[in-house]
C-alpha cells in the first residue's frame, strides 16, 4: 500500500541554520502497488500471433538455425549507466508455486510475487520506474531493452498507456521476440507510440531498444512485465532466470542482481513538496501526471525542498546526508533511518523529502546536496544566486577530463585561437560499440557559469583509405557543462543514446597552464 508519512520526530535533526523548516513527508510502495495480469484470452491472442508469424517466417527460411539455450541475459531497461540502470525497482517476481490462491513463491523461496483468486499466478518479472512514474513515463525517460539477441515475432501499439488499475481494459502494447533455442520473451505494458516499428521477422540484438516502459493493458502503474516462455504456444511454462534457493538452476542473466538492490535511485531538489498520483478512486485511467516541482537555481532565501528517492530500503540502513557551500564547507548534515518511524523491514521502494528555506546571505554559487547509503553517494548540484567567477585563463581547462566512478569515458577539452573551445567525448553505447562525439562553442565562461555544446557523432571514417567528403556528422544531442573550479566539473549529457550525469575531475594538467 502506498503511504504518506510525517517526519515530525526529525525536525531537530534536519534543521538548517536559517529559517530551517521541519520535514515534510514522504511516499513508499510495498508489495502488490505495483502489479499486472495476463488473462488466458491475452495470452492465447498473443500465442496465436506469435505461431502465425513464425510459421510465415519459418516457411520462407527467414528464422535462424536452432542454437543451445540463450544465457548470459542483459538488463532490461535503458539506458544503461543512466535512467534505465537508476531510475527503478521491482515489484515481483515469477510465482514458482503453482497453487492458488496465497501460495506464493518466488525463487528465494520469499513471497515477492502474487497470485489471483481466479487462478492466475504471476509469470513475470515486474520492473517498475521510480520515482514519479507517471512524469518518467510521459517523458519517455526510460527505455526496454531485449534481453537476449532473436528474432521480432510480434507486437502491438496504439492502446492506452495511462492504465491504473487491475480492471483495465485488457490492451497492453507489447512487443515478442524468438530465441534461437526456441524460447519467447514478451514484453508487455508499453508506453503507446514507442513500440519498435521495426518489421516481423527482423533480427533483434542484445540490449537493442524495442520500446519505452508504460501501463498499458491491465496494470496499475508504469512498469515493464518481462515474460520468458519455452515456446510460442498458450499456457507454455515460464522459465525464471534468477537463481535461487527455490530455483536451483544455472542463473540465465549476464550479471544477476542482488534479490534486495538497496540504491537510492536519485537525490534532487525542488521548488516545494512533489505530488505523486496514485490511481484515482474511481475509474481504471490515470489522466493526470506526477508534479515533481523539480528546481535547480536558487536565490538567497528562497524555499528548498532536498529528496532521496530509494528502491528496496531497509530499516536498519543509514543514510548520511550533507549540504555543501560553494566552497564545500558543510551547510547542514543529518541522518535518517527509515526504522525511526515504523516502518516495515523493506519497501519496494520509497522516497522522503525535508522542507526548509535558505538563508537571506547564502553565498552564491553552485551548492552539492548528497547522500551516502549503502557505501554509495549520490549527488545533485544546485545554484544559488547569479554571481560567478572569472576564469583567469581558459586554456588552463585544457587536457582530459574523467569521472571515477565511471572511468573510460570521458572528455578532452581544447582552447584554440583565443576564443574556441573544441570538446570531444569519448564513450560507450549500450551494445559496448564506442562512440565518438564532438562539439565546439565560442566564448570564454567563468566558473559557476553552465554552458552548453552540441554535440555531433561523427560517422563514415575508415583507418585505411580515409575519405574525408565521406564522413557525417550527425546531431547526437548536447551536454550542458558548469566548471566548478581548475579540477572539478559537472557534465550533464542528453541525446540519441539516453541521459547521464558526470562528476568530472581533471586526469592530467598542462604544466605552465594555471585556470586559476
Amino acid at each position: 500500500m502506498m503511504r504518506s508519512l510525517a517526519f515530525l520526530a526529525l525536525a531537530a535533526l534536519l534543521a538548517m541554520p536559517a529559517q530551517a523548516t521541519r520535514p515534510d513527508g514522504g511516499h513508499a510502495l510495498e508489495d502488490g502497488d505495483i502489479a499486472d495480469h495476463v488473462s488466458a484470452a491475452m495470452d492465447a491472442r498473443l500465442a496465436e500471433e506469435t505461431i502465425a508469424n513464425i510459421a510465415r517466417l519459418r516457411s520462407e527460411g527467414r528464422l535462424p538455425q536452432a542454437r543451445p539455450k540463450v544465457a548470459g541475459l542483459v538488463w532490461p531497461l535503458g539506458p544503461v549507466d543512466g535512467a534505465g540502470t537508476d531510475l527503478h525497482g521491482i515489484s515481483n517476481y515469477v510465482d514458482l508455486d503453482a497453487a492458488y490462491p496465497n501460495r506464493v513463491q518466488d525463487y528465494t523461496c520469499g513471497t515477492r510475487s502474487y497470485d489471483t483468486n481466479s487462478g492466475y499466478n504471476h509469470r513475470g518479472i515486474d520492473y517498475f520506474i521510480w520515482p514519479f512514474a507517471w512524469h518518467l513515463m510521459d517523458g519517455g525517460v526510460v527505455d526496454v531493452r531485449a534481453v537476449a539477441p532473436g528474432t521480432l515475432v510480434g507486437r502491438g501499439d496504439g492502446n492506452n498507456d495511462r492504465s491504473c488499475s487491475l480492471n483495465a481494459p485488457d490492451t497492453a502494447n507489447y512487443a515478442i521476440i524468438l530465441h534461437a533455442d526456441g524460447t519467447v520473451a514478451r514484453y508487455l505494458h508499453f508506453k503507446t507510440g514507442s513500440v519498435t516499428t521495426r518489421p516481423i521477422g527482423s533480427a533483434i540484438a542484445a540490449g537493442e531498444v524495442i520500446g519505452k516502459v508504460g501501463s498499458s493493458g491491465i496494470s496499475t502503474g508504469p512498469h515493464l512485465h518481462l515474460e520468458i516462455r519455452a515456446n510460442e504456444t498458450a499456457g507454455a511454462a515460464v522459465i525464471e532466470p534468477h537463481t535461487g534457493a527455490c530455483n536451483n538452476v544455472a542463473s540465465g542473466w549476464l550479471d544477476q542482481r542482488p534479490y534486495r538492490d538497496s540504491k537510492i535511485n536519485q537525490v534532487s531538489t525542488h521548488a516545494a513538496a512533489p505530488t505523486l498520483l496514485g490511481c484515482p478512486q474511481v475509474g481504471v485511467i490515470q489522466h493526470n501526471t506526477d508534479v515533481p516541482r523539480y528546481k535547480d537555481h536558487f536565490q538567497p532565501g528562497d524555499p528548498i525542498t532536498l529528496l532521496a528517492a530509494y528502491r528496496d530500503q531497509a530499516r536498519g540502513q543509514v543514510t548520511q546526508f550533507r549540504v555543501l557551500r560553494p566552497d564545500q564547507s558543510v551547510f547542514t548534515a543529518w541522518n535518517f533511518d527509515s526504522a525511526d518511524q515504523g516502518a516495515p523491514s523493506v519497501y519496494n521502494a520509497s522516497y522522503w523529502y525535508w522542507n526548509n528555506q535558505l538563508p537571506a546571505n547564502a553565498p552564491h554559487g553552485q551548492w552539492t546536496f548528497e547522500a551516502t547509503y549503502q557505501g554509495e553517494t549520490k549527488r545533485h548540484f544546485f545554484r544559488v544566486g547569479d554571481t560567478t567567477t572569472a576564469i583567469a585563463d581558459m586554456r588552463g581547462l585544457i587536457g582530459a577530463w574523467f569521472e571515477p566512478a565511471t572511468s573510460g569515458q570521458g572528455f578532452e577539452l581544447q582552447w584554440i585561437n583565443g576564443n574556441t573551445a573544441l570538446l570531444f567525448f569519448y564513450g560507450h553505447r549500450d551494445n559496448g560499440d564506442n562512440i565518438f562525439l564532438v562539439g565546439q562553442r565560442d566564448g570564454a565562461w567563468d566558473f559557476g557559469q553552465e554552458i552548453t555544446f552540441d554535440l555531433y557523432e561523427t560517422r563514415g571514417g575508415r583507418f585505411n583509405g580515409l575519405d574525408p567528403a565521406a564522413i557525417q556528422r550527425p546531431t547526437w544531442g548536447q551536454a550542458r557543462i558548469t566548471w566548478v573550479s581548475c579540477e572539478v566539473a559537472v557534465a550533464e549529457l542528453a541525446g540519441t543514446d539516453g541521459t547521464q550525469v558526470l562528476n568530472l575531475e581533471r586526469l592530467g594538467r598542462t604544466t605552465g597552464l594555471d585556470c586559476n
